[in-house]
């Protein structure tokens, strides 16, 4: 079936992009996987698609800032039994690409849209989390052919009170989210292995709700070998702090606008994606469905993936279902 139709194939540009991967492989290559692009990508002006893999409707996931696709493997093994889950790299992670490129997060729906155009995806299923939950969000009221329902899983959607306060704050030169980016220019780039890099994650409080599984699924999604044996970053610092220097005030405007099937996911202990906004996104959008994950903060789907991923596949099931008459 076409990608249009939102059926039980994956479009031709899945295999095609398996088939590269493949030959690769017998060439002996040492290109990196599809987690952090090629060089070849980036000649194009993006970077490869990471397959989940999976069988049926195909399903896209835009990722979060700093947390690159592979991050979502835990989440998102409870969908490939009945979905074909890809996602298309950020630009932040496009080899080549260069923050000040970014003036605001328009520039991350725009990217999303062309690359969907550009492997023929249409009528499909979206997951968003954070970041990609705006990007998700943008593109599918911009262009509603491309989504046939949208997931949203704790964007970050300023309450309409904190935009307003982040939008007088930036008139004056201040920037809200200063720690923030400072935290992020100064992170760590560089490991003797991912081991070490496992084991300095590990003991941090931030990580304290993840499992094992997931925070490796993270390191081996965010970290590349380089040729002196360690690793490094693969999302680069300078990038994370663009992204938050530019987070969004105008998203709600858009959101009364999104006519797709939706379903909402907030962490119950998010400091993103606070309850003022669960309940300003209620009032805007009364055909949607939303989910709380109790214990879980802005990184549910890391934090509870099994949990997050009942509910999506449950949602998405329901929608299909309709769909298809049964």
């Amino acid at each position: 079936m076409g990608a249009g139709a939102g059926g039980e194939s994956a479009p031709v540009a899945v295999k095609e992009a398996r088939d590269r991967k493949q030959e690769a492989r017998e060439r002996g290559s040492k290109e990196q996987e599809v987690r952090v692009g090629s060089e070849e990508a980036g000649k194009r002006g993006w970077a490869d698609l990471y397959d989940f893999g999976g069988t049926g409707s195909l399903v896209h996931l835009a990722h979060a800032n700093g947390f690159p696709p592979g991050t979502y493997r835990p989440f998102v093994r409870a969908l490939t039994d009945r979905f074909h889950v890809v996602g298309l790299p950020a630009r932040p992670l496009w080899p080549g690409s260069h923050p000040e490129e970014m003036r605001n997060w328009h520039l991350m729906a725009d990217d999303l849209i062309r690359g969907l155009d550009r492997l023929g995806m249409k009528g499909i299923f979206g997951i968003g989390h954070s970041m990609g939950g705006v990007a998700t969000l943008w593109a599918a009221v911009r262009r509603p052919d491309l989504f046939r329902a949208v997931v949203l899983i704790d964007p970050v959607i300023l309450s309409p009170t904190h935009s307003f306060l982040f939008r007088w704050l930036r008139r004056v030169g201040l920037n809200p989210r200063k720690g923030m980016i400072r935290q992020a220019l100064r992170r760590r780039r560089v490991w003797p292995s991912r081991q070490a890099c496992f084991e300095r994650y590990r003991a941090k409080p931030h990580f304290a709700r993840w499992s094992d599984e997931s925070l490796w699924a993270y390191v081996e999604a965010v970290t590349r070998e380089r040729p002196d044996g360690q690793v490094e970053l693969a999302y680069p610092p300078e990038w994370e702090a663009r992204v938050y220097a530019t987070v969004p005030t105008d998203v709600w405007k858009s959101i009364p606008k999104l006519r797709q099937p939706a379903l909402i996911v907030r962490g119950e202990l998010s400091q993103t994606f606070l309850p003022q906004s669960l309940a300003a996104m209620k009032r805007r959008l009364p055909h949607a469905r939303f989910a709380v994950i109790p214990e879980a903060g802005h990184l549910v789907p890391m934090e509870r993936p099994e949990e997050v991923g009942q509910v999506v596949r449950e949602f998405l099931e329901e929608v299909r279902k309709q769909g298809s008459g049964e």
